[in-house]
């Protein structure tokens, strides 16, 4: 087939949804829209899953069959969007970029998430560190929230090694620890962002940006080894670069 004709052929679409599928996404969405307005109007530890099922006109045992409890009904809020996010950063990600800007690239999506409902959001983050916790689990939104956790670790491992390969970053330092390093700032920064009550992106984001260049380009001044001992070497040239 030419090039013509590749480039002609329409993008199959998916099978309609049959009448039991149908009524399987109403009920999740109901269920997940109460549990949002459960959650905003009695906080996370108040809310009962009754009250969540009672506002979205489902039984107890429906609830359970979409959600195991309450912490999945709180992650299955967000991890439609959160997996949205992911999948469009990643695909729009350039591999050319320093690697700061990568991340920024990364991050940012997230922050404007978690700034459009930072009531909620400071739920779901602080009940985040609970979820990583429940390994083994599958078919649970929990499950779901930690394998995606997982699959940014191994995205930023990936970015750390492909800087390394081209020289970038020293090939010496271990490629995961660098990347457990920059999302645990992610995490402690973002809840630092949260506990504002009225949290303002920008200033966020260019917190974020700062403490994220300060792991990546380090705190020892050129003049000095890492035993803290003056390298004349280094400070010559630098006195050299900064005279040229």
């Amino acid at each position: 087939m030419g090039e013509a004709a590749a480039a002609s052929v329409e993008p199959v679409s998916a099978p309609p949804l049959n009448r039991r599928e149908r009524g399987k996404v109403e009920r999740r969405r109901r269920i997940e829209e109460a549990a949002r307005c459960v959650f905003r109007e009695k906080g996370f530890e108040a809310a009962t899953t009754r009250e969540i099922a009672e506002q979205a006109d489902v039984g107890v045992g429906t609830l359970f069959a979409y959600a195991r409890d309450k912490q999945d009904l709180l992650m299955m809020i967000f991890n439609e969007r959160l997996d949205a996010i992911t999948d469009q950063s990643f695909a729009t990600l350039d591999a050319s970029a320093p690697l700061l800007s990568q991340l920024m690239h990364i991050f940012t999506p997230r922050y404007e998430l978690w700034g459009l409902d930072p009531d909620l959001s400071r739920y779901a983050v602080q009940e985040s560190f609970a979820v990583l916790t429940r390994h083994g689990e599958t078919l649970t939104e929990a499950a779901r929230f930690l394998a995606r956790r997982y699959r940014l670790l191994k995205k930023i491992t990936e970015m750390i090694t492909d800087k390394q390969r081209i020289g970038l970053i020293a090939k010496t330092k271990d490629a995961d620890l660098i990347a457990t390093l920059i999302l645990d700032i992610f995490l402690s920064e973002t809840r630092g962002w949260l506990v504002d009550r009225a949290p303002v992106l920008e200033r966020g984001l260019d917190r974020l940006r700062r403490v994220l260049e300060l792991a990546i380009y380090g705190i020892i001044a050129d003049a000095v080894d890492r035993t803290g001992a003056s390298n004349p070497a280094k400070r010559s040239r630098r006195g050299v670069n900064s005279a040229t």
